[in-house]
């Protein structure tokens, strides 16, 4: 009895010890995969122009997924799509896949990120939790990268985080779903935010907070080929018919809801111009967070209000009356029906 019970320990052992070796050959084919994916990724940002820069990559996560934890992660470039380009880097990225679902990758940055867009001051990003997913394909068209985060500050780099105040961008979640189709080459993008709380030192048209954001774009094509100035990058989008189609919902935004879509391009001056329309919902409670926001001046609200009730779809089905607006960019200064409501510029954002 003691014999067979010594053969059966030492058969589940044997078992035991190659499951742990199956599982470790796994575990190394699936770290071979991330940092192949990695690696052709690196390469082909620096043949577009990209310079990617990092510490030396370590595999860890064993026995029961795969990481490949980049440290000091940067990466800079961006000057044929922008003046001045961009960078963005951080501390940690974390690349992992679980051994049971070998081509799901997750991407988690680690820490504080910090970016530089064109013009704009350089921004400190954190999240409390973020992460990343793809899969690892060898198809001709990339992988769709889907994400989310939760709890998200954006704030100028050269202030502290407890001096921040009235100059941070908060926001609950986002969620959203990046593809680049190869035929035709293009980019979309999807993106859902709620809870968002807009820097107060800005005067915004409805106030600082928004209930909800939803937003869709598509850029086609996609910009030229790496290694044209920014100039001529733009000169060539715009001779191919380049455009950026746009749609967005925003709800509860200062007691206004509004949807819209939008078509962007260049102007002779190569500046971003733009039409599309805006759906209105409520008008009277638009009109009165524009003259809150002192965004029109109090002894206009009645008249504007007269006119847009001349516009007004009647309420349906006991919801609120709706007026759709021609949107407008030009020279660097959105409207809606006319009335100013931003002012781009390198700046920043600003009151018209």
């Amino acid at each position: 009895m003691r014999r067979a019970l010594r053969w059966l320990l030492g058969i589940l052992l044997l078992g035991l010890l190659a499951l742990a070796g199956a599982d470790y050959l796994v575990w190394r084919w699936s770290g071979g995969l991330i940092g192949a994916y990695y690696a052709d990724w690196r390469t082909a940002r620096e043949a577009e122009g990209w310079k990617v820069e990092s510490g030396v990559p370590r595999l860890t996560g064993w026995p029961f997924e795969a990481r490949l934890i980049v440290p000091d992660f940067a990466l800079k470039g961006g000057a044929t799509m922008m003046p001045g380009g961009m960078s963005f880097g951080l501390p940690e990225l974390d690349l992992a896949v679980a051994i049971t679902e070998p081509r799901d990758l997750r991407i988690t940055p680690g820490g504080t990120a910090r970016a530089t867009f064109a013009f704009l001051p350089p921004l400190a990003i954190d999240a409390a939790a973020i992460a990343l997913h793809t899969t690892l394909t060898a198809a001709d068209d990339a992988a769709p990268l889907a994400g989310e985060a939760r709890q998200v500050t954006i704030r100028l780099d050269q202030i502290p985080k407890d001096a921040a105040q009235g100059v941070v961008l908060a926001i609950d979640r986002i969620d959203f779903l990046l593809s680049v189709p190869a035929a035709p080459p293009s980019l979309t993008l999807h993106l859902q935010a709620s809870g968002i709380d807009l820097p107060q030192a800005v005067a915004w048209p409805f106030g600082p907070h928004i209930g909800r954001f939803s937003f869709d774009a598509r850029l086609a094509p996609l910009l030229a080929a790496p290694g044209a100035d920014f100039a001529a990058t733009e000169a060539a989008w715009r001779q191919a018919g380049g455009a950026v189609n746009l749609a967005a919902t925003l709800t509860d935004w200062g007691g206004a809801t509004m949807s819209g879509e939008a078509k962007l391009d260049l102007d002779d001056r190569f500046n971003p111009k733009g039409i599309g329309l805006l759906h209105l919902i409520d008008p009277d409670a638009a009109v009165a967070g524009l003259a809150r926001q002192g965004m029109i001046p109090p002894t206009s609200v009645q008249a504007i209000g007269a006119v847009l009730h001349l516009l007004t779809h009647p309420a349906t089905d006991g919801g609120k009356p709706t007026v759709d607006l021609p949107l407008s960019l030009a020279d660097g200064v959105v409207s809606a029906g006319g009335i100013p409501l931003l002012r781009l510029s390198e700046a920043g954002v600003s009151a018209p």
